[in-house]
């Protein structure tokens, strides 16, 4: 007899750790260490190690300043520890914006003091704005065209000295929309939002001859050229794009945009795999037949080579998957 649908598919959500990012973190004054349990809601049987799994940045966290950690950051550091089962855990989410919560408190007693704050701004709202979006964008001034809207000038003109500036991303279209809060001896005295276009010089991949559908991008069909693109345009990273395919037609001249391009399979119907399966210190490798299609990180369903085991499994090389749950099923028709 057949395993219950319902029954495969409550056991196998019992063996999978979910972690679901959170959006923004705002870390405490005193806190020196990052934890992934800071980052996101978790759940599953891996919960305790993941909870306390400390992650990095590659900045340090400034009050009152917005960095960005990126899921696949993340994501690495969660495939390199090796306490985790990485195969066994569901990681979603969007990027994290993350800052350190002013002291307030300091500001405070610094001001009646009549000395600076404790993270003083200088020059005017515009330089606190453009340096901020600098060092966010991971850029130079060089490299960087900065252009504000007029109707911002009253905000940004505004000095900025012996008071504190906080500067979050609050969304992107055509330009980018930055809220900027100005607070001078504990009172907020602006809370606005300012649209900024911000063009960045930057390697970009353009396609020199029309590339089809299931095409691989190499060296031969694009070329690097340097362009001034917006942060809005999301460009394939040349090194990354070379070995992907197209998933459209693009023509001589188009920038090769990350959303044209997806990974290749690397297990294909019908393919006869090496497995891993691993329950806590044990590893067990064998051969098994692949039912779906997959690329890196899917998870497929797989049996037995002798069609008498179903198996779940994410991929994780060509030709090579781990099993994330194992139950000898019966397939259909023999007995029970």
């Amino acid at each position: 007899m057949a395993l219950n649908p319902t029954l495969w598919a409550s056991e196998e959500a019992a063996t999978v750790t979910r972690v679901e990012l959170r959006s923004t973190v705002r870390l405490g004054i005193d806190q020196t260490e990052l934890t992934l349990g800071d980052l996101a809601r978790i759940d599953g049987p891996q919960t305790d190690v993941l909870q306390t799994l400390a992650i990095k940045t590659k900045k340090s966290i400034s009050p009152g300043v917005w960095s960005e950690l990126t899921i696949e950051d993340i994501k690495d550091q969660v495939k390199q520890a090796d306490s985790i089962n990485y195969g066994a855990v569901v990681l979603t989410g969007p990027d994290i914006r993350i800052t350190r919560l002013v002291d307030r408190a300091a500001i405070g007693a610094d001001l009646a003091g009549g000395s600076a704050p404790a993270n003083p701004a200088q020059g005017t709202v515009r330089q606190q704005v453009e340096r901020w979006l600098i060092a966010r964008l991971n850029t130079t001034p060089e490299l960087s065209r900065i252009r504000f809207d007029e109707r911002d000038d009253d905000i940004l003109n505004t000095p900025s000295a012996s008071r504190v500036v906080e500067l979050r991303e609050i969304g992107r279209s055509q330009r980018v929309i930055v809220g900027v809060v100005v607070i001078e001896h504990e009172r907020v005295v602006i809370d606005r939002s300012v649209q900024v276009e911000v063009l960045i010089e930057q390697p970009a991949r353009v396609a020199t001859q029309q590339i089809k559908r299931r095409d691989l991008i190499n060296d031969e069909n694009t070329r690097v050229e340097r362009r001034w693109l917006p942060v809005t345009t999301t460009t394939a990273p040349p090194d990354v794009a070379v070995g992907l395919l197209s998933n459209t037609t693009i023509d001589p001249g188009q920038l090769i945009l990350s959303s044209m391009l997806e990974e290749p399979l690397l297990v294909k119907r019908g393919d006869i795999v090496n497995a891993r399966s691993i329950a806590g210190s044990v590893s067990v490798s064998l051969q098994v037949r692949a039912k779906d299609s997959g690329k890196l990180g899917d998870i497929i369903e797989l049996e037995s080579r002798d069609r008498q085991q179903q198996f779940s499994a994410r991929v994780a090389g060509r030709g090579r998957v781990v099993i994330i749950h194992q139950s000898s099923t019966p397939t259909s028709g023999s007995s029970s």
